[in-house]
């Protein structure tokens, strides 16, 4: 995970994002890193149908499929998670940086 990643998660306590492979036709798919209160990090993949993002629509929870949600301990094993889901922690940044949706 390159520098500017890692202060953005342990300095600024703000979140990281990259796109990744969806594993459903008509889907997009993100990875997301998020700092737990208290320490550690969630780390969770979801999709969204294609069409909702693509025309803008609100959509809620209910709406997105997750297909990965991990905590973990330390950066290293961000890393880890991530390359596990197929996304090289590298790719990592901030949200607005990869079209995520939320």
């Amino acid at each position: 995970m390159r520098i500017a990643a890692r202060n953005r998660l342990t300095m600024l306590n703000g979140a990281l994002a990259a796109r990744r492979e969806p594993g459903s036709p008509g889907h997009y798919s993100w990875v997301w890193v998020i700092p737990l209160p208290g320490g550690g990090y969630r780390v969770r993949t979801f999709e969204v149908a294609s069409e909702l993002v693509d025309d803008d629509v609100s959509f809620f929870d209910e709406d997105m499929r997750i297909v990965g949600d991990e905590r973990v301990t330390s950066l290293d094993d961000i890393d880890e998670a991530v390359a596990r889901v197929g996304v090289d922690p590298e790719a990592l940044d901030a949200p607005w940086t990869c079209d995520f949706p939320l």
